[in-house]
């Protein structure tokens, strides 16, 4: 106020004491409302509850983001794999906090919906609310976008089908989100959008006359405001301020920015109330809108009356202009860079706007939206579910009291219907019980008596087992003098069925066995809170039952009677349950499947086009990424060692018996890393350096992974110093000792497993290319400097959490003389008898290939011999596996200007101009027949229904019949076809082979001889 009024108006007023303390204290008071809660212990207690009876501890993990009043760190419940989000609030707040906070709480909870973040729980603890949340580790979308600058327009027509099918839900349900905005909308760990935070959200009450009753809170977040809401006191608002906030999101999506985004918010109101937005000119930005994108949000960006509902939205054409993404299309390397996919820049022809179509209406079936949705769904309104949430005596009182656990209503509801037939089950049986008895008796009297007795005990299991459990929400909120009812009331409404969460994209070509149609209870009652992903596993683990029951009645050629009973054994673990465990994204066999198919797709795509790729101006071409370049197989008894190109050493262990322990069983298979491990062994008699003795370097955390079959891969940090070797009082290096317990000391085997892996393959390597050491390197270890040189090339290290490590091996397998090793991000090497490598990225689009001179590559396919200079001169090619399999074509009309897409100058898309001298390389390197080979290999995979799950018999066993040496080698030649982290199980086989007739498999080796 004195900004607006002269200070000598009032100047022999002078204000009263009592004033500046109100004022004070309501300053003060606004600034504690508006703090955040203070950070979470390392464990928060969840208390015992009617489904978990000895409560929860979550292990809390990182902190993921704050919000207003919120604040939100990952969790992980003890003992358990899955990972949450937990929000956490203060519980004391204002009246006006509370009422909202509770509306929050009693909305969310009743979303059931794939592109809405799942609401588990809440409870308080330590003065704090906690909700426990689907986590969704990929961020929001608006991180996204900054990072991006915008997004292509076919990841535009992804998202959007995804958020109106969100919003179509919620209007059938009553509820208006009112804070929609991509800082709003979340990615899960598969990049699916997910609509979030509904402190904001209101019900869309229904009068008598069916009108709606339209809401009149200036509410939402400036840039997303629709008009109407500005003009408080008016008109109000309705369910359509979401349709204006979703074509702000769209624009904003195309462009990183919103369209009415102005320095003040009052400038901002008044471009929006007079559409006031322009689009980028091709002038002043490089990327190309369509205007079919421009015409999507003009429709959105109407008067409230004139706006389109998002069935109309997604039926739009826009949606079939472009490309609409499949699910292996969307990964998490999205957050950061373009798609490198060239089917989200090229335009549609004719066969690919047909199969483009069934993308669009497979998309819109699975978001429920739009013309093609298999079945218009009637959802019970919210207000309903809250007036019947209400009778039973479980509206949540805010703030929550201590010892109270708010679960979504139809959780508990089927519960108590659980326990209200197994009451009436079991008075049945003791009925049918005392008539027998009465029938055996020929007393009247003695009948009359049982029989009231047994009506007696019948009315006390009835009552008693539909009453509340003591830990029950209706006792907790009974405890705080709330009104509560006994049981139930019957509605002749029909609920929303718990299967509405189902897959959000089936993996395409591949048919599902339908759920049994009387499920046990048992089976039902966890599905309701399954995830979209998880209940996918479900139908993958149903048809794999279906699958081994067909099996019995079929031969196996692949799996002997011995490796099924080894598979039956108890499945031990490294990993201790107090430990926290990531789960490392896209390993679950289900989505390494659904990578596959795709790869399968592209491989064969790339193998039938007959040009070479077009590739923008803009474009980078990638760097090599993490290879081997050194290898031991012992896979014969442990498993396989490996070097990376950084100098990385690591390891693939194989599914090894423990007998350590009360229970003896199986170990699943592992893997191990170790950074900067090669430069640390071959530093072992560097005085200078003062963990020489050690058996791992002391920089970095050591990352643990094991494979939990259908769950996918796990992973556990642990300290370097938990290996330290303790040097002896007289000098000498000691012992490491057995460990703190069994999972400590199966960690050390491992650990004293991956030594002998090192020392052996710095001293004898399978293979190298080139030197692992800089010229720097080197001379810094001759010299005996003091400290450690800096490696040229860095050490990966783990940054983003969220994301699949690009340097582990996650999978092995051998195809006779060529080996194949599957990273955890997806991207796969391939290595040929004749010493050339193949490494595709996961979607097969780009590849690097490590080839022989021209000449000395002709010469090994006509004498069989390949000179030692032959091996220092390889080099690779970087290209598109498009452009790779077409090099020795030149680019149309012998220019490098062929224009591809359409777009700005400063975009074309064109075909590269090969030099002459390397058009020959690929086909003297016979680079299609071995593309092939990893076609055939990555189609029997599909075909099999896993990675690794490769026909072993002798008839069928896959085998590279191309170029390799035949002059100064071994004949016959041992050839070992093997697995390590196959999806069906991993077995080993060997057979001698002839070089020079490499298509007939000779005869088998009986390696347990060996063994014993």
């Amino acid at each position: 106020m004195e900004a607006l009024s002269p200070r000598d108006a009032n100047a022999q007023r002078l204000p009263r004491v009592h004033e500046l303390k109100t004022k004070a204290a309501a300053q003060v008071k606004s600034t504690k409302d508006k703090e955040h809660p203070p950070p979470p212990p390392n464990n928060v207690v969840e208390p015992p509850s009617s489904d978990r009876k000895d409560g929860v501890v979550y292990q809390v993990g990182k902190l993921l983001g704050k919000g207003g009043f919120a604040i939100c760190y990952e969790g992980k419940a003890a003992g358990a794999s899955k990972r949450v989000a937990l929000k956490i609030v203060k519980s004391k707040m204002p009246t006006k906090m509370e009422q909202k906070f509770q509306t929050e709480l009693q909305i969310h909870s009743k979303m059931r919906h794939q592109n809405i973040v799942q609401f588990h729980r809440a409870f308080t603890f330590e003065n704090c609310t906690y909700l426990v949340l689907e986590l969704c580790p990929n961020g929001s979308l608006m991180d996204m976008v900054k990072r991006r600058k915008g997004l292509t327009e076919a990841e535009v027509r992804f998202y959007t089908v995804q958020i109106a099918g969100a919003i179509k839900y919620m209007h059938a349900k009553g509820i208006i989100h009112r804070d929609l905005k991509m800082g709003n909308i979340f990615l899960d760990k598969y990049m699916n959008a997910k609509i979030g935070d509904f402190g904001l959200a209101a019900l869309l009450l229904t009068g008598k006359d069916m009108q709606v009753m339209r809401r009149t809170t200036l509410c939402g977040t400036p840039n997303y405001i629709a008009p109407e809401i500005l003009e408080k006191g008016k008109k109000g608002h309705d369910h359509m301020v979401d349709i204006w906030s979703l074509g702000i999101i769209v624009f904003a999506m195309l462009t990183s920015k919103p369209p009415f985004q102005s320095s003040t918010t009052d400038e901002i109101y008044r471009r929006a109330r007079d559409r006031d937005y322009e689009w980028p000119s091709p002038e002043t930005s490089s990327k190309y809108i369509s205007q079919e994108a421009k015409d999507l949000v003009a429709t959105m960006l109407q008067d409230a009356d004139k706006r389109p509902d998002p069935d109309t939205i997604v039926a739009h054409p826009f949606f079939t202009s472009g490309y609409m993404p499949l699910a292996s299309d969307i990964n998490y390397k999205l957050r950061e860079v373009a798609p490198e996919n060239p089917a989200f820049y090229e335009p549609l022809n004719s066969q690919a706007q047909s199969l483009n179509l069934r993308n669009v209406q497979e998309m819109c079936r699975e978001c429920g939206v739009g013309q093609w949705s298999e079945s218009q769904l009637v959802f019970r309104n919210i207000w309903r579910e809250m007036a019947e949430e209400e009778q039973n005596g479980l509206t949540p009182v805010i703030p929550l009291a201590e010892g109270v656990v708010y679960r979504p209503f139809d959780e508990v509801k089927n519960e108590q219907k659980l326990q209200a037939r197994l009451a009436a089950q079991k008075m049945e049986k003791q009925s049918s019980q005392g008539l027998d008895k009465t029938y055996e008796s020929r007393n009247a009297k003695e009948s009359e008596s049982r029989s009231s007795t047994e009506s007696t005990q019948s009315q006390k299991v009835t009552s008693g087992l539909l009453r509340a459990p003591p830990q029950s929400f209706a006792a907790q909120q009974r405890a705080q003098h709330r009104p509560t009812t006994t049981g139930l009331s019957r509605s002749k409404t029909v609920t929303e069925p718990a299967t509405r969460t189902v897959s959000l994209r089936p993996r395409p070509g591949r048919e599902t066995t339908p759920a049994p149609s009387q499920p046990s209870s048992e089976e039902a009652t966890p599905v309701s809170r399954m995830s979209t992903r998880s209940l996918r596993s479900q139908l993958a683990a149903t048809r794999s039952k279906a699958i081994s029951a067909s099996e019995e009645n079929a031969p196996a050629p692949r799996r002997s009677a011995s490796m099924r009973e080894k598979r039956q054994e108890e499945r031990l673990s490294l990993f201790s349950p107090s430990e926290y465990q990531e789960e490392v994204p896209g390993t679950q066999p289900d989505v390494v499947l659904e990578r596959l198919q795709k790869l399968q797709a592209e491989l064969e795509r790339a193998l039938n086009a007959r040009t070479m790729a077009l590739v923008s101006s803009r474009d980078k071409t990638p760097s090599p990424p993490h290879i081997v370049v050194k290898w031991v197989d012992y896979t014969n008894k442990f498993g396989l060692g490996y070097v990376l190109n950084d100098g990385s050493v690591g390891c693939i262990l194989r599914s090894i018996p423990s007998p350590e322990g009360p229970n003896p069983g199986m170990l699943p298979p592992a893997c191990l890393l170790v950074h900067d491990a090669e430069r640390h062994c071959m530093r072992k008699d560097d005085p200078n350096y003062s963990a020489r003795h050690q058996i791992v370097p002391m920089k970095e955390g050591i990352y643990f992974y094991e494979n939990n079959g259908e769950s996918g891969i796990t992973r556990v940090r642990v300290a370097p110093e938990n290996f330290l070797v303790p040097m002896n009082s007289d000098g000498t290096v000691g012992k490491l000792s057995a460990g703190r317990d069994i999972y400590d000391h199966r960690k050390r085997e491992r650990i004293v497993l991956w030594k002998k892996f090192a020392n052996y393959m710095i001293a004898y390597g399978r293979e190298m290319d080139n030197n692992s050491l800089t010229q720097s390197q080197r001379s810094a270890t001759s010299a005996g400097e003091t400290g450690e040189a800096e490696p040229a090339i860095r050490v990966p290290t783990i940054t983003d959490f969220t994301a699949a490590p690009s340097d582990v091996v996650t999978f092995y397998q051998r195809f006779g003389d060529v080996g194949c090793w599957m990273f955890a991000d997806g991207h796969m090497q391939f290595n040929f008898p004749d010493h050339t490598k193949i490494v595709l990225d996961s979607a097969g689009v780009w590849c690097h290939f490590w080839h022989l001179p021209k000449d000395a590559a002709r010469r090994l396919e006509e004498t069989g011999s390949l000179a030692e200079s032959a091996l220092d001169d390889r080099a690779v090619l970087s290209y598109p596996l498009q452009t790779l399999l077409n090099f020795a074509k030149p680019t149309s009309g012998g220019s490098s200007a062929t224009t591809g897409s359409a777009g700005s100058g400063t975009n074309s898309r064109r075909r590269p101009v090969i030099p002459e001298e390397l058009r020959e390389i690929p086909a003297a390197n016979q680079f299609r027949k071995k593309i092939e080979f990893v076609r055939d290999v990555v189609r029997e995979w599909n075909a099999n229904g896993g990675l690794g799950n490769s026909d072993l018999s002798r008839e069928r066993r896959l085998r590279w019949t191309g170029v390799r040496e035949t002059k100064g080698v071994p004949i016959p030649a041992k050839h070992v076809w093997v697995t390590i982290g196959a999806r069906g199980g991993d077995e080993r086989l060997a057979a001698m082979v002839d070089p020079r007739r490499p298509g007939v498999i000779g005869e088998d080796v009986d390696e347990r001889r060996r063994e014993r």
